[in-house]
């Protein structure tokens, strides 16, 4: 009798095992989400349709763009962290929700470790571009300038990556600036042209346009190396030696943490193959960004590193989330 029961929930543990294994490899088998934390129209929602579309079309079933606005980014970013681990509800991360927002905002009910990388689609390096009307061309101008008056720079806000690529140069330099928070970027870039700051801070594909026209003058991009489209520009890393200066904004697919394996290894395949389509290879050129870190594990040594650096700059800058 001890013997037939000992038998029986063998049987039942392996045909449960069993069933589990043939669901894992029958995923997907419904439509999955892929939350963007920002509203629709966006460059984040943007990029997520775009690699939604490719997912789609590999893995044969829909994909789901779900934009879950607010709180910066943490509402759908949290949202996702307490989804279910099934491979059904993903996270179309970037800098600023995964690796800023962490040690930004307190009592977040998420960090970096909540989620499982699938791989990151795309980055840009940040830039530092002067209004033609400061006189500023140069690194070395801004650091001869300082000294003279007060140099001002703008960013997309209190917190915002430009903002924290701009405390990241002052510490790496020594050098001082002031800051001027706006709501959003291009009101920023706009002040820039106008010449009501001397300074903005943001990404390099933002900045390329104006640069392109002579409204603005490009001084130094913050990339491991030259941007493309301005490969004239140097690099922080290379104008301020032994800092290695790397300032990126990136998008990504991550799921919550507890996904199986499989799962994690189908979307990752699928993932790696989008990047090398047609279509996601003409945006990535059209937008004038860079194509992302190969493999979950790069992506995930990113989202850490990043998540160090931005948090120590953070704590030394005192900056505190508006």
């Amino acid at each position: 009798m001890a013997f037939s029961l000992r038998l029986a929930a063998a049987v039942a543990l392996s045909a449960a095992w069993s069933l589990g294994a043939f669901a894992q490899s029958a995923y997907p088998s419904r439509p999955i989400t892929i939350v963007v934390p920002f509203p629709a129209g966006g460059p984040t929602d943007a990029s997520a349709r775009v690699y939604g579309k490719a997912l789609a079309d590999d893995l044969g079933h829909p994909v789901v763009i779900d934009n879950r606005a607010g709180a910066a980014g943490t509402t759908g970013s949290a949202f996702v962290a307490r989804a279910p681990a099934d491979g059904y509800t993903l996270l179309w991360g970037g800098t600023s929700t995964l690796a800023v927002a962490p040690g930004l905002y307190k009592n977040l009910k998420y960090d970096a470790k909540s989620f499982e990388p699938i791989g990151m689609a795309l980055r840009g390096p940040m830039m530092i571009a002067a209004s033609p009307a400061s006189g500023i061309r140069t690194l070395a101008d801004v650091a001869r300038t300082s000294k003279q008056r007060a140099v001002t720079v703008g960013t997309a806000g209190t917190g915002s990556i430009g903002h924290l690529s701009t405390e990241y140069y002052s510490d790496a330099t020594g050098v001082k600036l002031t800051h001027i928070p706006y709501r959003g970027g291009n009101p920023a870039i706009t002040d820039a042209i106008g010449g009501q700051v001397d300074l903005v801070f943001d990404t390099a594909a933002a900045l390329y346009p104006f640069v392109k026209t002579d409204k603005l003058v490009a001084v130094a991009v913050g990339g491991a190396t030259s941007y493309a489209p301005l490969p004239e520009v140097p690099t922080m890393k290379a104008s301020i030696p032994g800092a290695g200066y790397e300032a990126y904004s990136w998008f990504g697919l991550v799921a919550p943490k507890g996904t199986p394996e499989p799962v994690l290894q189908k979307l990752r395949t699928s993932m790696a193959r989008a990047a090398q389509s047609a279509e996601i290879r003409r945006v990535i050129n059209e937008q004038g960004v860079e194509p992302g870190v190969e493999g979950a594990n790069a992506f995930g040594k990113v989202i850490a590193a990043d998540s160090a650096k931005w948090s120590r700059i953070i704590q030394q800058a005192n900056v505190t989330a508006e």
